[in-house]
């Protein structure tokens, strides 16, 4: 008969550490091994996916103060695209604001430049006069061509407004009175060009804005002088 060494607890308790020691090394080696291999391809993935974001900043960064070109979305990750189609809608945004500005100073360019010529005539006259009563007069109209210089600037405040979206408010309007304002500030002018304004008989109505019925006739006098 052969004899086994008996079967003890703590026997039992260093077979069984021993056990899942074994259990354990398998398990972990791989993952050991696997970690540092999955960290370095998600570093790439994430690198690979964020490129075109880093395309996109660097276009934006890149950009000149007056470059407002849209951004050519057609290789652009449908993730990214809400993002570059509101920076396009800005970009229209802004380059819409600067039309604006630039079309409105060339108005005021040309929409003052008769009534300064006209005030400019007036002082002319008052320092030349040698009467008492045509240098009052004189002085009299610098200070009506003033007022007027003054109206047209507020008019044309008006229409950068409503450039800017402001609304047209229509209504029934007489052309007679404006167009009497219109030749009156033209007048230093057209003495100066030699032109005869007149005014016929009679009078018309329409359905317009004052604020951009009278630098229409302005600008079509203008012309015509």
């Amino acid at each position: 008969l052969l004899s086994h060494p008996p079967t003890t607890a703590s026997h039992m308790e260093e077979e069984r550490a021993e056990l899942a020691g074994e259990i354990a090394k398998h398990l972990l080696m791989p993952m050991l091994i696997a970690l540092p291999e999955l960290a370095l391809v998600l570093v790439v993935a994430v690198g690979f996916s964020l490129q075109p974001l880093r395309r996109l900043a660097n276009d934006v960064g890149n950009r000149a103060a007056d470059r407002l070109s849209p951004i050519d979305g057609t290789d652009t990750p449908r993730e990214i695209l809400p993002l570059v189609e509101r920076l396009n809608e800005l970009f229209a945004g802004i380059d819409r604001a600067l039309q604006n500005e630039r079309r409105f100073t060339a108005d005021a360019s040309h929409e003052l430049r008769t009534p300064l010529a006209a005030l400019k005539a007036q002082a002319q006259v008052a320092l030349a006069a040698t009467d008492h009563t045509e240098r009052q007069h004189a002085l009299e109209q610098l200070v009506v061509g003033c007022d007027r210089a003054t109206h047209l600037v507020t008019q044309m405040l008006t229409l950068a407004r409503l450039d800017a979206g402001g609304g047209l408010s229509l209504e029934s309007l007489a052309l007679r009175p404006i167009a009497e304002e219109v030749l009156a500030a033209a007048a230093g002018a057209a003495i100066a060009r030699g032109c005869e304004l007149a005014l016929a008989d009679g009078d018309a109505r329409v359905s317009g804005d004052a604020t951009l019925l009278q630098p229409m006739l302005r600008n079509l006098v203008d012309n015509a002088l």
